[in-house]
């Protein structure tokens, strides 16, 4: 009863008017007034002085958030990174290339071709001379033969050269790519290089989509000092993208598994050049061996058909992309004239991804390859031995 006598106690005590009373006799305070927050000079905000006041949060700690997430290109983003240390990306060959093509350190194709800043294309359309240029592609072709150049080299070369100067895509994508130069587009379809085969337009369009953001994705990683999706994992990663859609897209998906066009070697730039050319000389060799496999088998196996066909008597055109950094070169493999020689690269052209204005003429190259890479096995297919399709199951069914 006596807990129960001090609890109603203290009940009564906390609502009884004298506490009211009590609280009520306390002091007033005033409440402090706000200041007045002062208005800003009135200061005209230019673009240019918006993006001055434009800051980038940085992360507290290393830990703390993944660089690779951030958005594309930041506003800190807007002037190029040219920071490759001086180390050129193709060192010279790693053995002594033949005679025939010593003279062709100075052949790029991103020498001669229309490849400008994207504001500046339709003015520099406005002064070309066609017929100059066609001039030009002629001597072009055949100084590249006479120093040893195989034909499907010289026309990816020539094809790489020619951006800017031709139509790529058909003109039923025209709006599907509102910021592309008009002069990219044609009405005839066999002009469209860059085009589906079967899979449909989306497909395509949407894998040159992806393409042309590889600019911004390797900036960004130079920008943010990305650990793993480094600059070079990009533009790996683009190319082996755009390749699974081109591959598909043709029905050679399942033969490229098993023997491909070309190789890919990525390096970060304080490797040097001439380790990445060498991986990349190795992966050529033991390509070039599987193609001459797949030729003598499709020999052995087809020589007695009423319709034989003989196979090509040389292995295509072999491929390298390497990517070191922000940089990207297009090599082709030239096979050693010794028994036991080792082979070389030739250069077809180079790339910098660092470098804004220019990333849809680098992803059209980067496409344009790709597509001829797909044509030329489209032409091979007949002698290549169809994949054997393991299919698991139960035994017991």
């Amino acid at each position: 009863m006596a807990f129960l006598r001090d609890l109603s106690e203290r009940v009564w005590s906390y609502v009884s008017p004298r506490k009211t009373q009590q609280r009520r006799e306390k002091p007033f305070k005033v409440p402090a007034i706000p200041i007045k927050a002062k208005p800003a000079k009135d200061v005209a905000m230019t673009p240019q002085t918006k993006i001055g006041h434009w800051q980038t949060k940085t992360p507290g700690s290393i830990g703390s958030v993944d660089n690779t997430l951030l958005p594309p290109t930041p506003p800190t983003s807007a002037q190029p990174h040219d920071d490759l240390e001086g180390d050129t990306l193709i060192h010279d060959s790693v053995e002594e290339a033949p005679k025939e093509s010593s003279d062709e350190s100075g052949w790029d194709a991103n020498e001669e071709t229309l490849v400008v800043d994207d504001g500046e294309f339709m003015e520099q359309q406005k002064s070309i001379d066609r017929e100059k240029e066609r001039v030009r592609q002629e001597i072009q072709g055949r100084e590249l033969r006479e120093a040893g150049w195989p034909e499907d080299a010289v026309f990816l070369f020539q094809k790489l050269g020619l951006r800017g100067f031709e139509p790529l895509l058909p003109d039923d994508w025209v709006n599907d790519f509102p910021s592309l130069p008009v002069d990219l587009f044609t009405h005839n379809e066999n002009k469209a290089f860059i085009k589906a085969k079967a899979g449909g337009d989306y497909r395509a369009q949407r894998a040159l989509e992806d393409l042309f953001n590889l600019g911004p994705y390797a900036r960004d990683a130079v920008l943010t000092n990305a650990p793993i999706r480094t600059p070079e994992y990009h533009i790996g990663r683009s190319v082996k993208k755009y390749k699974q859609w081109a591959m598909k897209d043709a029905d050679l998906a399942h033969i490229w598994k098993n023997l491909s066009l070309y190789e890919t070697v990525t390096c970060d730039k304080y490797t040097p050049s001439y380790v990445a050319e060498q991986k990349m000389v190795s992966k050529l060799a033991k390509l070039q061996d599987k193609w001459n496999d797949a030729f003598e088998t499709y020999e052995q196996e087809n020589i007695n058909a009423p319709n034989y066909v003989p196979a090509p008597e040389w292995v295509p055109t072999l491929y390298g992309v390497i990517a070191s950094h922000t940089v990207m070169a297009l090599v082709s493999y030239i096979a050693p004239t010794e028994v036991n020689g080792q082979g070389a690269l030739r250069m077809i052209a180079m790339f910098d991804f660092s470098q804004e204005g220019y990333d849809v003429w680098n992803s059209l190259a980067i496409s344009i390859f790709l597509i001829h890479v797909r044509n030329r096995m489209k032409d091979l297919k007949e002698f290549l031995p169809e994949p054997v399709i393991v299919r698991s199951g139960d035994p017991d069914l």
